[in-house]
């Protein structure tokens, strides 16, 4: 099989889980593609998979550079943040390629532009990461053809009425500060890099997975 994984969100959580990625695509046909809109700036170096000379550069593109350096070229990057149907738009240049949605967000406008994604492909893995300072979920969903296996996070709640990062002041984005904590943030990453490895390996569960301080299970659907 040849995937694509898609990572959307390259902050806390998401760009630990694009630092450790390429580790587990060595050998395989796949590849990756990396989207955020935000630049590295200093406070980012406590829990964020960047360096000091990174800072003042598009975190995507940061990461990019890296992986492709060490990894061979294997990693695009998109600078901005998403709109409406621009994945879909990008998968165009992966027909050979199976989507896999990574949506490490922190906004739900963002995540229903992803879940309108989802549904819009015939086969797709949707695998959502959230969470709070201690503790998050991850919910993972697998669509082949007529068939969805698992729960979208919209399916399971409602979204709370939140902005789009386009539609945020540069002081609104920087009010949000740091207040996710590391250990947290190494823990989700952690957990979606299983789920990637379980599906790499022919086993992917669909269902949803619980971090909490000290404790991690999955919940696998009901048929």
């Amino acid at each position: 099989m040849k995937y694509v994984f898609i990572v959307v969100g390259v902050g806390g959580t998401g760009s630990l889980v694009a630092r450790d990625l390429p580790k587990l695509l060595i050998h395989t046909n796949s590849e990756m593609v990396l989207i955020d809109g935000d630049i590295v700036e200093e406070k980012n170096m406590v829990r964020q998979a960047y360096q000091q000379h990174d800072i003042g550069e598009n975190k995507a593109n940061a990461l990019a550079k890296k992986i492709n350096t060490f990894y061979g070229n294997i990693c695009e990057s998109v600078d901005h943040y998403i709109t409406k149907d621009e994945i879909l738009e990008l998968l165009k240049k992966y027909e050979q390629h199976i989507p896999v949605l990574i949506g490490c967000v922190d906004n739900n406008k963002t995540r229903i532009l992803l879940e309108h994604t989802f549904k819009q492909l015939d086969e797709c893995i949707y695998i959502d990461s959230a969470n709070s300072e201690y503790e998050g979920n991850v919910y993972v969903v697998v669509k082949s053809g007529q068939e969805t296996v698992g729960k979208l996070r919209g399916d399971a709640y409602k979204f709370d009425l939140d902005k789009h990062p386009t539609e945020k002041s540069c002081e609104a984005q920087a009010a949000a500060g740091n207040t996710q904590y590391m250990v947290t943030n190494l823990k989700m990453a952690n957990m979606v890099i299983e789920h990637i490895s379980a599906l790499l390996h022919g086993e992917i569960k669909a269902g949803v997975s619980v971090v909490k301080r000290f404790e991690a299970i999955h919940i696998v659907p009901k048929h």
